[in-house]
């Protein structure tokens, strides 16, 4: 398996296990308003108003399978659109659109119980692949946000911003630390390099963990 796949193999799998449930939950709440609407014809003998009070539970259960099926739908065009462009050329990457979406992918792994600080600064595009780095961000989101949650009163932070000639992400946390984090510095090289960027990860146990990706905007044609 190359880098490029492996940016998305572990994420891809975590997706999977998260949208199994609410799947079957959706197929359940369908399940549930098809009996009610076989029992009723069932039990008619011929053209019968449907009861006030079943018609507004019915509308209540068909609202809210059609929640929850927008919400995987999107979820998986997301993917879907993060996976597309991993075999795309080299282009002009907008860093913010890709951190954003890197979030997204992994936003189940946010929530209100973790203290976060998002601050997307406004960059020169590098060059690279949009869905790859998108990918590649939600992964290391996931290893701060793990991290962060295992320490109480621990936070994550997400920052891009330009210093000098160079655009940076930095995603960090003051948690527990992650064994996972020399992996995925491995990994974020591995795929940078081409772009002629670089990555840095740095995990102590009670210490927290840090990313560090770095860009230089010279390489944009």
């Amino acid at each position: 398996m190359t880098r490029t796949s492996d940016a998305a193999g572990d994420l891809a799998v975590d997706l999977v296990q998260r949208v199994a449930e609410p799947l079957r939950i959706l197929r359940d709440r369908l399940g549930l308003v098809v009996d009610h609407i076989e029992r009723h014809i069932a039990s008619s003998s011929g053209p019968v108003a449907y009861p006030w009070r079943s018609l507004t539970s019915l509308r209540q259960d068909l609202a809210a399978a059609y929640l929850d099926a927008t919400t995987l739908a999107r979820k998986i065009d997301e993917l879907d659109r993060a996976v597309g462009e991993l075999a795309a050329p080299l282009q002009a990457v907008d860093v913010v659109s890709a951190v954003e979406l890197g979030l997204r992918l992994c936003g189940h792994h946010l929530g209100t119980d973790l203290d976060q600080v998002i601050d997307l600064g406004r960059t020169p595009p590098i060059r690279g692949s949009s869905g790859t780095l998108a990918l590649l961000v939600a992964q290391l989101v996931v290893a701060c946000a793990t991290s962060a949650r295992t320490l109480p009163g621990s936070a994550l932070s997400v920052r891009t911003g330009l210093d000098g000639d160079e655009v940076f992400i930095l995603v960090t946390d003051n948690g527990a630390g992650s064994e996972r984090a020399g992996d995925l510095g491995a990994l974020a090289q591995g795929l940078l390099t081409p772009w002629g960027g670089a990555a840095a990860a740095t995990s102590a146990p009670g210490g927290g963990t840090a990313f560090e990706l770095r860009f230089s905007t010279a390489i944009v044609p």
